[in-house]
């Protein structure tokens, strides 16, 4: 990433585009795992490993979404830059923290 001042940096799109990638390809293998027994009545906590990853990769395929309109790294909510370190942990995220923490607490 490219430091354009204290804390928020333009991303590398190359390196978040490979990061994201990398990691839609190990949550869909999980999925494909345990898709076959992730039902409620069968296996609850497969199925709720299955939910939450496929939640991970609509985010994910948003991010990449992101991508390519040229506004990754920014805030989906109030279009402020998501700071780097959000990125770096979270690099899917869509919202700056400020934004995540209202939505958080409504």
């Amino acid at each position: 990433m490219t430091n354009t001042s204290n804390d928020v940096r333009v991303p590398d799109v190359d390196a978040a585009r490979q990061q994201l990638e990398e990691q839609l390809q190990e949550r869909l293998d999980v999925l494909a795992e345990l898709a076959p027994r992730a039902l409620p009545g069968v296996d609850p906590v497969a199925y709720q490993v299955v939910e939450s990853n496929r939640l991970v990769v609509e985010q994910i395929a948003a991010a990449l979404n992101r991508l390519e309109a040229g506004t990754y790294g920014r805030c989906t909510r109030c279009g402020g830059p998501i700071a780097a370190a959000r990125l770096e942990v979270l690099p899917y995220a869509a919202a700056c923290i400020e934004c995540q923490s209202h939505a958080d607490a409504a």
